[in-house]
C-alpha cells in the first residue's frame, strides 16, 4: 500500500515513467497521464474556496478531483442529471462558492456568490476560468477539506459528506491492493461518475493504481460492456446487480474474459449469482462501501451472501458480536464531516461509526449483509428489523427477491408491508404459514404485495420512499 501521499503526486509518478498511458476513457475521449495532470495543474490554478462539479464526462471528473487535490480545496462531485433545485440544495449544505462545469471540450469555473472576472483561456487544454476572486481556503475552517459526495436521498433527508483528501487517496490505493491491480491494467465500471462506486472504487482507484479506467456509464448495456472487454482488455468490470441481471439475460460473448467482475450497491440475488455463474461465468464477487467511509470490503473469493473482508485501513464490528447486528465501521485517518440542515454539519467523530446496515461476521471474518437498521419498524410498541423480516421472506422459494416497510393501516398504527419480486406464482397461504414458522406473529407483513420490480436507483439502491409514496398514492394493493 506504500505510494505517493496525494493523489496528484501518483499522476506524477505515472507520468514520469508512462506519459502516453492512457488515463481515462470515456467514450471517444482519452487522456493520457501526462495531458490528465497538465488539465489539472491549470485547473488549479483557478480553484479557490469550496467548489463544486456537476460534469458529466468521466474524464472532466477526473480532471476536476486531481485540480482540487492540488488546490487542496474541499470538491463537492455532483449528479448532472438532478434536477436544478436538488443540485442547488446540495451546493447550499456543501457552502461551495465556485462552480466547474465541463461541455466534453472545456472546463469553465464559475462563482456561484461572487460575479465573474476573466481568468484564464488556454487553447493548449481548452480551459477557461472565471470567478477567481474569491477567499481561499475553506471559509468554514473546521477540519480537512477533502472530496464532497451528495448521499442518503433515497431513504432519508438528503446530506453531504466530506472526506478529507488523504483519506480518500489512501483508501483507494487500499482498494486497488485489495483488487491487486497492476500498473496498466485496466477497469471499467458502468455506473455514473458521481457515485462514490464509481468515483472512489473505479476512477481514483484506478489512477493511484497507474490503471487505465474505462466509463460505461453512458451506455451500459451488454453490447457495450462486451465490446469494451474486448477492445480494451478489461482486466477488472465494476457494475450492479441490476446490470448483472441484464447481462445474464442477454449474454456476454466476448473473446477476453476479465479476472473479476464486482457488484456492488446492493446485494447479489442468490438467483442472479447462480444465473451469471451459468450464463456467464465469470468470477463474481461482491463490494460493500458508503460514501461516508469509502471502500469498505471485497470479496474475491465468490463466496455467496458475503461482501468479503475488510481492505486495508478499515477496522468492521458487528453489535452484538458476531450478529446479527448493527455494522460499525472504524478508519485509519480524519473523519468525514457531514453537511445537512438538521444537525449542524461538525464532525462525524472518531471510533467505531454505525453504517446504518444489519450484518453479521463469520468465523473468516468475512462480512454478511442482512439489511438496513433504517428499517427498524415500530408495531404497537414491538421493534420489528425489516431486515429480519426479509431474511426469511427471502428464505421461501417463490421469492426473488423483498422490501418490507412500515406504512399507516386501520385507525393509523403502523403495520408491516412487504413487497416481493417472485420467480413464479405466489401461494399467499403457504408464504404466511412459511413466516408465521420463523417470525414472531407481530413481525409477520399484514399485507404482502407483489410487484414485478422493486425501485431501484441506477446504482442498485433500493427506494424505499418510492414504496411509501406509491402506498400513500394508492399505486400498490
Amino acid at each position: 500500500m506504500s505510494g505517493p501521499a496525494t493523489l496528484a503526486d501518483a499522476l506524477a509518478e505515472v507520468a514520469g515513467r508512462s506519459s502516453h498511458r492512457p488515463a481515462v476513457v470515456a467514450g471517444d475521449r482519452t487522456l493520457t497521464y501526462a495531458e490528465l495532470l497538465r488539465r489539472a495543474d491549470r485547473l488549479a490554478a483557478g480553484l479557490t474556496g469550496r467548489a463544486a462539479t456537476v460534469a458529466r464526462c468521466a474524464a472532466d471528473v477526473a480532471v476536476t478531483v486531481v485540480a482540487a487535490t492540488i488546490a487542496d480545496v474541499p470538491l463537492l462531485v455532483g449528479d448532472a442529471r438532478a434536477a436544478d433545485d436538488e443540485r442547488d440544495r446540495a451546493r447550499s449544505l456543501f457552502r461551495a462558492d465556485r462552480l466547474v462545469t465541463g461541455d466534453g471540450d472545456r472546463l469553465t469555473v464559475e462563482g456561484l456568490t461572487v460575479a465573474g472576472f476573466a481568468g484564464l483561456d488556454g487553447d493548449a487544454d481548452r480551459l477557461a476560468v472565471a470567478g477567481h476572486d474569491g477567499p481561499p481556503g475553506d471559509p468554514g475552517g473546521d477540519g480537512p477539506v477533502g472530496l464532497g459526495l451528495s448521499t442518503s436521498g433515497s431513504e432519508g433527508w438528503p446530506k453531504c459528506v466530506e472526506r478529507p483528501w488523504p483519506a480518500v487517496t489512501a483508501n483507494a490505493r487500499a482498494f486497488a491492493a485489495a483488487l491487486e491491480l497492476a500498473p496498466g491494467e485496466v477497469v471499467a465500471c458502468t455506473t455514473p461518475p458521481h457515485h462514490s462506486y464509481a468515483l472512489c472504487g473505479g476512477i481514483v482507484t484506478t489512477l493511484v493504481a497507474g490503471g487505465t479506467y474505462v466509463a460505461l456509464d453512458q451506455r451500459p448495456g451488454p453490447r457495450t460492456v462486451a465490446d469494451a472487454v474486448d477492445g480494451h482488455r478489461v482486466a477488472v468490470l465494476l457494475s450492479v446487480p441490476l446490470l448483472y441481471r441484464w447481462f445474464s439475460t442477454a449474454g456476454l460473448a466476448t473473446r477476453h474474459r476479465p479476472r473479476l467482475c464486482v457488484s456492488a450497491g446492493a446485494p447479489l440475488p442468490p438467483e442472479d449469482r447462480r444465473r451469471w455463474v451459468e450464463a456467464v461465468g465469470w468470477r463474481i464477487g461482491e463490494h460493500y462501501g458508503t460514501s461516508e467511509h469509502g471502500m469498505l470490503t471485497l470479496d474475491t473469493e465468490s463466496v455467496a451472501g458475503s461482501v468479503g473482508r475488510p481492505v486495508a485501513g478499515v477496522t468492521l464490528t458487528v453489535d452484538p458480536a458476531p450478529g446479527p447486528g448493527d455494522v460499525l465501521v472504524s478508519c485509519a485517518g480524519p473523519p468525514a464531516r457531514v453537511h445537512a440542515a438538521e444537525p449542524p454539519p461538525g464532525p462525524a467523530g472518531h471510533g467505531p461509526q454505525p453504517t446504518g446496515d444489519v450484518g453479521r461476521l463469520d468465523a473468516d471474518g468475512r462480512l454478511h449483509l442482512l439489511g438496513r437498521r433504517g428499517g427498524t419498524l415500530n408495531v404497537a410498541g414491538n421493534k420489528v428489523p425489516a431486515a429480519e423480516v426479509e431474511d426469511a421472506l427471502r428464505a421461501f422459494p417463490a421469492v426473488r427477491d423483498c422490501a418490507v416497510v412500515g406504512a399507516p393501516g386501520p385507525g393509523g398504527a403502523q403495520e408491516v408491508v412487504a413487497f416481493v419480486e417472485t420467480a413464479r406464482e405466489l401461494d399467499h397461504r403457504a408464504l404466511y404459514a412459511f413466516l408465521h414458522g420463523r417470525l414472531a406473529a407481530y413481525k409477520v407483513p399484514a399485507r404482502v404485495v407483489v410487484v414485478d420490480r422493486l425501485p431501484r436507483n441506477v446504482n442498485g439502491k433500493l427506494l424505499r420512499s418510492e414504496l411509501l409514496r406509491g402506498l400513500a398514492a394508492g399505486t400498490w394493493r
